[in-house]
């Protein structure tokens, strides 16, 4: 495990979203803001003011979910001496947006893509086994989900505080659903990745998501103090375990 000093240099030197990754990003937060407000242009009919509006409260929401989970991601690559970049799935964009539209906004999916790592051989001189790992790298796409658990607890304590805010529960909706699809072993989403890394490690990230999203869902006092338990025990567990050689 890298010190504080050298992943600090590490995030100086290389942690960044180039050209192509802003630009798969924004048409995956556009897409994904559309499917998210699909079903809020109005209550009883349309009305272009307040679509508008949502739409502009989900796309912040949506920047900010996307971008913390992803530099988490990013982060955790390069603590690990790898570099991580976002791949959009096209595919999986149209997907997402057409069972939005047949459903009528009911089902809104999250399947933007993934990060594709390469390894910094400086970096990675001196660790054991320095070369490719597929458990690390399944480490990387599990702090993805992490960081949307993270999100999510953050948004659930708002809710907590101001019930039936839209922003709020809106956040908590998108990044306990973007976990969910994330959990999918299909190529392009984080699910794969952690399952080639370790089928163990996979069945344990479903049993957190699980746990976590149960406990938030009910908006009670103890719920939330569980699962800010929980999440904050399987991030300590899965750092300690990433550092081990």
């Amino acid at each position: 495990m890298v010190n504080f000093p050298e992943l600090q240099a590490r995030i100086k030197d290389y942690f960044r979203f180039n050209k192509k990754e802003v630009v798969g990003l924004s048409f995956a937060i556009v897409i994904t803001a559309l499917i998210f407000s699909f079903r809020d242009w109005g209550e009883e009919q349309f009305n272009l003011l307040i679509g508008l509006k949502n739409l502009f409260l989900v796309l912040i929401l949506v920047v900010f979910s996307f971008i913390f989970r992803f530099s988490c991601q990013k982060i955790h690559a390069l603590k690990e001496g790898y570099t991580a970049e976002f791949k959009i799935w096209w595919a999986g964009l149209l997907i997402a947006l057409v069972v939005a539209v047949i459903s009528n906004g009911k089902i809104p999916l999250v399947l933007v893509g993934v990060v594709a790592t390469s390894l910094m051989v400086r970096q990675r001189l001196g660790e054991f086994r320095y070369g490719y790992s597929h458990f690390q790298n399944a480490l990387i796409s599990l702090w993805g989900i992490l960081g949307n658990l993270l999100a999510a607890i953050v948004f659930a304590i708002g809710l907590y505080f101001f019930p039936e805010n839209f922003f709020f529960g809106k956040g908590l909706e998108l990044n306990l659903i973007m976990a969910f699809c994330s959990l999918l072993p299909v190529p392009y989403l984080e699910g794969l990745q952690i399952y080639f890394g370790s089928y163990k490690l996979y069945l344990v990230t479903i049993l957190i998501v699980f746990l976590v999203a149960a406990l938030l869902v009910t908006q009670t006092t103890a719920g939330l103090i569980i699962a800010i338990v929980a999440a904050s025990l399987s991030g300590i567990f899965f750092m300690l375990k990433s550092s081990e050689k």
